[in-house]
């Protein structure tokens, strides 16, 4: 029976660490494995931890205005201020596809803000993104 609770606070330990380190499907927090063409930095109210959803519009660049063709829901993580997440470019192509020249990130807490930024492909991976970096307050 001991050994049985050691397993189960080691799972528990580990599971943690998991959702620590991935930021919604798109990305992670602070590293990513593939290249990493976008990175968003957090403020959050009194820097606190809150859970943040995410969805991510992607679509055509038209005269400046990016025309919306698909929509994903990439989930909630736990964002509080110094966070920085990278998408990563391999990932973004395996969930969206390639064909799209932007995206807009809606983040949702209390209230909608959003991002939007070009993507860049070299016809095969999506290779940057302008602009590079972002700040996102969130409130």
């Amino acid at each position: 029976m001991n050994l049985r609770i050691k397993w189960t606070c080691v799972m528990a330990v580990c599971l943690l660490m998991i959702h620590a380190s991935f930021a919604w499907n798109i990305g992670s927090k602070g590293r990513v494995n593939g290249p990493s063409i976008h990175s968003t930095y957090f403020t959050t109210p009194n820097n606190a931890s809150f859970p943040v959803h995410a969805q991510a519009y992607v679509g055509s660049l038209v005269n400046g205005t990016c025309q919306y063709n698909a929509a994903y829901d990439l989930g909630t993580e736990e964002i509080k201020t110094g966070d920085v997440i990278d998408i990563d470019a391999f990932r973004l192509k395996s969930i969206i596809g390639m064909g799209y020249s932007c995206m807009t990130i809606f983040y949702t807490l209390k209230q909608i803000v959003m991002e939007t930024f070009q993507l860049n492909s070299d016809g095969i991976n999506y290779v940057t993104a302008s602009p590079a970096t972002a700040d996102i307050s969130i409130m």
